[in-house]
């Protein structure tokens, strides 16, 4: 039988190590996860996903990238939930449509920020296809982006115009040193955008 006073000792010790945690806050205890991302896009998307656990820190990261994957397949995964989408939409689409398709691509971003509702914030990447920005695929994001604050746009032609060493040796996708730059322009736009600012945009 335990000795009455080795119990209580034993409980007390218990009890003041609960205390000495809680007043030191989480440490030891599973992280806070500050926000969660859904990722939807083609293999541009896929590609900065090793690098964003580190771009944003204590985020959840949920991907659903393909390779080759076109704007409407993409609209085809959010409006079958596949993932269910959080706050925070990372979107990579418009690279694999045909280049001149400038009225369905107006078409899809329409409906895509339809699909995600007023209270998420989402991070359009622009387009970088055969060696130059997609101007006209570009300027519908920008006139999108315009008329909707809670659209945000991820400078990638931007970005590969200034630094085309980024680009990997088939000149459309990122190599490692792109693809980390490019990851820690999707964390920015994504930590700079609070979806309950952006209600009735």
């Amino acid at each position: 039988m335990r000795s009455p006073i080795l119990f209580a000792a034993f409980v007390g010790l218990v009890l003041l190590t609960a205390l000495f945690a809680f007043r030191n806050g989480n440490n030891g205890a599973t992280p806070v996860t500050k926000g969660t991302v859904t990722l939807v896009g083609d293999s541009l998307n896929a590609g900065v996903e090793r690098y964003l656990p580190s771009a944003l820190p204590g985020w959840k990261i949920v991907a659903n990238d393909r390779v080759g994957r076109t704007t409407a397949q993409g609209i085809a995964e959010i409006e079958a939930r596949r993932p269910a989408l959080a706050s925070h939409v990372v979107v990579s689409l418009g690279t694999n449509d045909p280049p001149e398709a400038v009225a369905s691509f107006r078409r899809d971003v329409a409906r895509l920020l339809a699909l995600t509702g007023p209270n998420r914030c989402v991070a359009w990447a622009t387009i970088w296809r055969d060696g130059a920005p997609n101007d006209a695929f570009n300027a519908v994001l920008r006139e999108a982006a315009g008329a909707n604050r809670r659209l945000r746009l991820i400078e990638w032609a931007a970005m590969i115009e200034q630094h085309p060493e980024w680009l990997a040796h088939d000149g459309l996708h990122g190599n490692e040193t792109g693809y980390r730059e490019r990851a820690v322009a999707v964390a920015a736009e994504t930590t700079g955008c609070a979806p309950a600012r952006t209600v009735g945009e």
